[in-house]
């Protein structure tokens, strides 16, 4: 097990970082990466708009990147980071075309078939 950490840490060493956002991603990810951001972005927002009557995307230097929903009175009721963590989810949701249960599972109130 060790050797397999070193092997990866070498592997890590040697290959470019590009920082998106605050996240660092190797330098040969980071295009499919930004793509997938924006698209698992776009979505969400559609998903939002149809809740929440204002959707905004919100940096932040220590989180990342969200997307924020808010009520009338501008009170936030939903917040969703673009970490990479979360993309890959998404995109496995979206895969699936299982999009909206994977928000539902997440808190977000919308109907699922």
């Amino acid at each position: 097990m060790a050797r397999k950490q070193a092997n990866r840490q070498q592997k890590q060493q040697g290959e470019a970082l590009v920082q998106v956002d605050i996240y660092m991603i190797p330098a040969p990810l980071a295009e499919m990466y930004r793509v997938l951001r924006e698209a698992v972005a776009t979505d969400l927002i559609a998903e939002l708009e149809r809740l929440y009557p204002i959707v905004k995307r919100v940096p932040d230097d220590v989180e990342g990147e969200s997307v924020v929903a808010y009520d009338i009175a501008n009170l936030e009721q939903w917040r969703y980071y673009l970490s990479p963590t979360n993309l890959s989810n998404a995109q496995k949701a979206r895969d699936k075309e299982q999009f909206d249960k994977y928000l539902a599972s997440l808190g977000l109130p919308i109907e699922t078939n």
